[in-house]
């Protein structure tokens, strides 16, 4: 993870604290080097989403955006959206992809927005990644860690702002659904869909 998300002069922390904790609700939280899990929900997911949680959580701890605010005065406060963004596209495009957890499909197609956060703007973060700027992810981490996160970074990097990228992305996801349910239609079953 900190070979993904490198800047000049960075310093990843060398130890961190894992809790799990059985009164806590909901999945995880990070805050500095210490990461709190909800035992409960980690319990019933170890065969399932439990292990890319953490990697969701590590990413935070080596982000370590919070340093910025600490030392500079004028550092700007990252997008929520971002900072959940960058955590999961490296969950689910880096570490499982196979899962495919991070898919926009006609289920949840009107929900998705650039900035919905976590899965959604993951998805959006590698579509950029693949479409424009195979860097765009460490750049944008360069800019939150220092405190200099700006939305012309985008038109920088791609050309585009990032409305305009989120919508081309969207229409893109539009566009490959609708090919999706038009491929399935024509599809001729198997002898065993039969």
């Amino acid at each position: 993870i900190v070979k993904m998300l490198p800047s000049e002069g960075y310093q990843a922390p060398s130890r961190l604290s894992i809790t799990f904790s059985p009164n806590m609700r909901g999945v995880a939280a990070t805050s500095g080097t210490r990461i709190r899990c909800g035992a409960g929900w980690f319990r019933r997911q170890l065969q399932g989403e439990a292990k890319g949680a953490v990697v969701h959580e590590l990413v935070h701890v080596v982000q370590q955006y919070g340093r910025a605010r600490r030392t500079n005065r004028n550092a700007t406060r990252n997008p929520g959206w971002l900072v959940e963004g960058i955590a999961d596209y490296i969950r689910w495009f880096l570490y499982e992809p196979q899962t495919r957890g991070a898919e926009v499909t006609k289920r949840n197609i009107a929900r998705a927005r650039y900035d919905s956060s976590y899965r959604i703007s993951g998805n959006f973060l590698n579509w950029v990644t693949e479409t424009y700027d195979k860097n765009i992810v460490r750049k944008l981490n360069v800019a939150a860690r220092q405190g200099k996160y700006n939305e012309k970074l985008w038109k920088e990097a791609t050309g585009r702002t990032v409305q305009e990228l989120g919508d081309e992305w969207k229409r893109h996801l539009e566009k490959k659904i609708a090919d999706d349910v038009a491929a399935a239609k024509t599809k001729t079953p198997t002898e065993e869909e039969k």
